[in-house]
This record gives C-alpha cells, sequence and structure tokens, in this order.
C-alpha cells in the first residue's frame, strides 16, 4: 500500500496542478518542427496592421506574428540565399476544419513582396473571436478573402521539386 501511495501522491499532485497547456498551432519543414502554446505565441514580438477585411468590407486592426518571422525559425532561406531550389518550397496552412491554403515561399521573402502575411491572435485588440480562433491568417493584398485562413492549427513548408518535371526541348 506505501508503495502505491507513493506513485499516486505525485500523480494526484500533477493534475491539480493542472495539466501542461495544449499547443494551439504546430510548424514543420526543413527537418524541423515547432509548437506553440497559446501563451508562448502571445509572448512572440507581435505586429500590428490596420487592413480592410474583404469578407465584411471593414477596416480592422489585427495583431500577430509575421509568418516570415515564424518560416524563418524552421530555418526557411531568406534573402540572397533564397534561390534555385529554394524557389520550389511552398507554405500550406491548414485549419482545424481541413481548409488548406498554398503559398509560395518567395511570398513571404522581402526580395519577392512587400506585404506582411500575418498569424493574428488578436483582432481590434480583443483575443480573435470564436468564429476565428485561436489564429487567423491575414493575407493583405489578396482581392478575393480565400486565403484568409480561420482556425489556424498548422503551417507547413513543401517541396514540389520532386513532382517539377521538365518538358522536353524539341
Amino acid at each position: 500500500m506505501e508503495r502505491l501511495l507513493r506513485w499516486l501522491v505525485p500523480l494526484c499532485a500533477l493534475a491539480v496542478l493542472g495539466r501542461a497547456a495544449a499547443p494551439i498551432v504546430q510548424l514543420s519543414g526543413l527537418e524541423k518542427s515547432l509548437t506553440f502554446t497559446a501563451e508562448e505565441f502571445a509572448a512572440l514580438p507581435h505586429t500590428e496592421i490596420k487592413v480592410l477585411e474583404p469578407h465584411d468590407k471593414k477596416e480592422r486592426t489585427y495583431s500577430g506574428i509575421s509568418l516570415h518571422d515564424l518560416l524563418v525559425k524552421l530555418g526557411a532561406p531568406v534573402g540572397e540565399s533564397f534561390r534555385g531550389p529554394a524557389l520550389q518550397l511552398g507554405v500550406i496552412v491548414r485549419s482545424k476544419d481541413n481548409y488548406a491554403v498554398l503559398f509560395s515561399l518567395a511570398e513571404f521573402d522581402e526580395n519577392f513582396s512587400t506585404r506582411t502575411i500575418l498569424l493574428c491572435d488578436r483582432e481590434e485588440g480583443q483575443p480573435t473571436p470564436d468564429n476565428a480562433a485561436p489564429l487567423r491568417l491575414v493575407v493583405p493584398g489578396d482581392k478575393r478573402a480565400a486565403r484568409w485562413s480561420r482556425h489556424v492549427a498548422s503551417v507547413e513548408i513543401i517541396s514540389i521539386g520532386e513532382t517539377v518535371t521538365r518538358t522536353p526541348k524539341s
């Protein structure tokens, strides 16, 4: 009985103290993987942008992490190292409801684009609303809102290099 209590007491203490926070987003690719809880994500340096929300055509303020900065944490090539095979890399953003959107990795590099695509946890100074929480992808400059994803769960860098075939010269 005493042995059982030695194991049971610490387990009960863990249950009382609470469980570890669940991750809200997973990043993967280039042989690396990262996860962030809501608290870890909130602690990252945020960028705030004011853009026209394409669904309801109202100007809104969003706060979040530049997807470029998150991709750099995975080891994505940037700047002058972004050339050759790196141009065959893509980024898939997946939502909890199985919605997925695809970007070229070049869309996040300052040498190819001047826009900032954000993974947001705040809207109008408040936590992202329930219809988009915990994270929403904000894609300024897209004429259609099809890539403005809600309930984002993962971001993955992929390579299409193996699937690209060259057209033989005639």
